[in-house]
C-alpha cells in the first residue's frame, strides 16, 4: 500500500502539484484522509477508486500496478469487476446498531455476476453484505453474502436492505401511508414497522453466494 501510495503521488506530481501528503492522495480518491489512513495501516488497497483516479487519466491500470502492458489489462478488465463487500452484517432477526461502514474490495468475474445482474439489469452498483441471524430463513440464511442492486426502483413486495433506527436489515417491505411494514420470511417473526423517514432502502435484494470460501 505505501508503494502505492507513493505511485499515486508521482502522478499528482506530474500534474503540478507539490507537497502532496497521503491526505490529498485520499481526497484525489475521493476517500476521508482518516478512512485512507485506516487502508494504510491493514494494507487494503482501494482498488476501485484508484481505477477510477487512473481511467479519467487514461492511465493503464496493468501498467500502474505491474509495469504490464495494456493487452492482459483489457482481457483482465472485461472479465472481472471490483465489488464492495461491507464490513457491516445485515440483521435478519433482531437488529443491533451496524455504524461502521468500512469495506473491503473483492474482485469477481462478470460471468458471476451476469447471473445476479440478470435480475436487475447491469446499470445498477452492486454491494455485498453479510447476513446475520434466522428471521429470513429458509431462504436467507446467516452469513449468507447478499447482492444489493444500489438505487433500483421500489416495488412493494421486493426484499430489500433498508437502514432502520434499529440498524441495517434485509426484509420484504411493504409501504402503508406514511410507515414501511418490515415482513420477515420465518413465521416465528412478526412485521416490524418504522415511519418512511426513519427509514433509508439502501438497494434490492437480488441475490445471495453461500458457503463462499476466501483464499
Amino acid at each position: 500500500m505505501n508503494e502505492i501510495t507513493e505511485r499515486l503521488k508521482d502522478i499528482l506530481a506530474t500534474e503540478g502539484k507539490k507537497n502532496i501528503k497521503d491526505a490529498d492522495v485520499a481526497r484525489e480518491l475521493g476517500i476521508s484522509p482518516n478512512a485512507y489512513a485506516q487502508m494504510k495501516f491493514r494494507n487494503s488497497i482501494p482498488y476501485k477508486e484508484i481505477m477510477d483516479f487512473l481511467s479519467k487519466r487514461n492511465i493503464s491500470i496493468n501498467l500502474f500496478f505491474y509495469n504490464q502492458e495494456n493487452k492482459n489489462l483489457e482481457a483482465s478488465e472485461k472479465r472481472y469487476k471490483t465489488l464492495r463487500l461491507f464490513n457491516v452484517r445485515a440483521s435478519l432477526g433482531g437488529g443491533g446498531y451496524n455504524d461502521d461502514e468500512e469495506f473491503d474490495e473483492v474482485v469477481i468475474d462478470k460471468k458471476i455476476l451476469q447471473k445476479f445482474e440478470h435480475g436487475c439489469g447491469p446499470m445498477y452498483d452492486l454491494d455485498i453484505i453479510s447476513a446475520i441471524g434466522d428471521s429470513m430463513e429458509p431462504h436467507i440464511m446467516e452469513d449468507d453474502l447478499c447482492m444489493i442492486a444500489r438505487g433500483y426502483p421500489y416495488k412493494d413486495g421486493d426484499v430489500y436492505a433498508v437502514n432502520t433506527p434499529d440498524g441495517l436489515v434485509i426484509k420484504e417491505c411493504y409501504k402503508q401511508a406514511d410507515e414501511l411494514m418490515l415482513v420477515s420470511y420465518n413465521p416465528l417473526y412478526t412485521p416490524i414497522r418504522f415511519r418512511q423517514c426513519e427509514c433509508q432502502i439502501v438497494g434490492k435484494f437480488i441475490g445471495l453466494m453461500r458457503d463462499v470460501r476466501w483464499i
